[in-house]
């Protein structure tokens, strides 16, 4: 499995002590500093993803080489949708981390990624935490576009908007910008959500879905029964 993980990236690109942990990455992945930048979390992001996605901002920031991340992990991320035996590889938490952490290397040999991210995602395998791949991912995302005066929102209906209810959702959300800030918009379809909406925008989770009022009601009823 780990041959045929690392024969993929090829092809593509030719716990309790985790403050302590995460402090110490911070520390150790950058390999350049650029001179008199923040590299101070512009937003609080919270859980585990955000402690590691916090630190990863720092230690990137320092390098100068926030962008450059931010697509690195993207296109890591990517590569476990193309590939079954790759995403086994990546979260499998039965492999060995003698055996993990050099077959990862080789992948990232291969994808030429940054110093700063191959630290990074060594640490996430020593530490059995590369199932937050994902999460660590968007809320790094957040980060960098919150350094730039940028806030994401994501909005997901049931059905796709029409431009007009958009816009309109657009202007109520830009309220609850500060000055100087952009909103940038993502709309997502899930008809599992049976109507109405939910809005993700900065740490604020609204959810106003029909879904989400039955769940309600139905644990009404059950504390009746």
């Amino acid at each position: 499995m780990l041959r045929a993980a690392a024969g993929l990236a090829c092809r593509a690109r030719s716990n309790t002590k985790l403050p302590q942990i995460c402090a110490s990455a911070a520390r150790g992945f950058a390999a350049e500093s650029a001179p008199e930048q923040d590299t101070t979390p512009p937003i609080t992001v919270h859980g585990i993803p955000g402690r590691y996605a916090s630190a990863l901002y720092t230690s990137a920031a320092k390098a100068g080489k926030l962008e450059a991340v931010q697509e690195e992990l993207v296109e890591v991320y990517n590569l476990t949708g193309d590939s079954p035996e790759f995403e086994q590889f990546l979260y499998d938490p039965s492999i060995p981390k003698n055996k993990k952490v050099p077959a990862l290397n080789a992948i990232l040999d291969k994808m030429e990624v940054s110093d700063v991210t191959r630290h990074f995602l060594e640490v996430l395998a020593r530490n059995n935490r590369l199932k937050h791949l994902l999460n660590i991912s968007d809320l790094f995302d957040d980060l960098v576009a919150a350094s730039k005066g940028e806030v994401r929102a994501k909005i997901t209906t049931a059905l796709e908007l029409e431009p007009e209810e958009l816009e309109d959702i657009k202007a109520g959300l830009k309220e609850l910008l500060k000055p100087g800030e952009n909103l940038l918009v993502e709309q997502t379809v899930d008809p599992r959500i049976m109507g109405g909406m939910v809005v993700d925008i900065g740490d604020k989770h609204i959810d106003m879905s029909i879904s989400s009022r039955v769940k309600k009601i139905q644990q009404l009823v059950m504390q009746t029964v």
